[in-house]
């Protein structure tokens, strides 16, 4: 199976060199000095992110995306954001989150474990709310934060 990764239709390759260019016709932005000071990256590390985003992965078989629709209740409303890692101009990794998504986040942590355990077997690392997949070079995690409404995805490089 292949990653498939793409954001805002922008396919992103873990440990390939990304276009600057293309992530802001993507509408990802590079954050505020602020942002940037409480992120603390190392030297040759940069980051850009974009909100309510659309992540789609795994030849399509899960699709995260934001749903802000006003005529709906708080509780079938949610957010998502993206960042991605550049080392040296080369993606090394991609952090997706489904944010105040009092059903979404825990539905798609579960269709997320339930793709990965499928193709790459059961979770190398798990805890309570926590899942880990490793194949070759690439690591894949979900985590259900304490608060039950925000989801955290992570696809990373491990060879940089």
């Amino acid at each position: 199976m292949n990653i498939n990764l793409r954001i805002n239709q922008l396919n992103l390759q873990p440990g390939v060199e990304v276009d600057t260019q293309d992530l802001e016709k993507s509408e990802f932005r590079s954050p505020g000095l602020m942002r940037r000071l409480v992120k603390r990256l190392p030297q040759g590390q940069t980051v850009y992110e974009a909100k309510n985003c659309t992540l789609d992965c795994f030849d399509d078989q899960l699709a995260l995306f934001p749903c802000t629709h006003e005529y709906l209740n708080k509780n079938r409303r949610w957010h998502t954001r993206a960042s991605v890692f550049l080392v040296n101009g080369k993606l090394q990794k991609v952090e997706f989150q489904v944010v105040d998504g009092v059903y979404a986040a825990h539905n798609f942590l579960e269709k997320f474990k339930s793709i990965c355990d499928e193709h790459f077997g059961e979770a190398q690392h798990k805890q309570k709310n926590f899942f880990r997949w490793t194949n070759d070079c690439l690591s894949f995690s979900g985590f259900l934060h304490p608060d039950k409404v925000t989801a955290d995805f992570w696809f990373e490089c491990l060879d940089q």
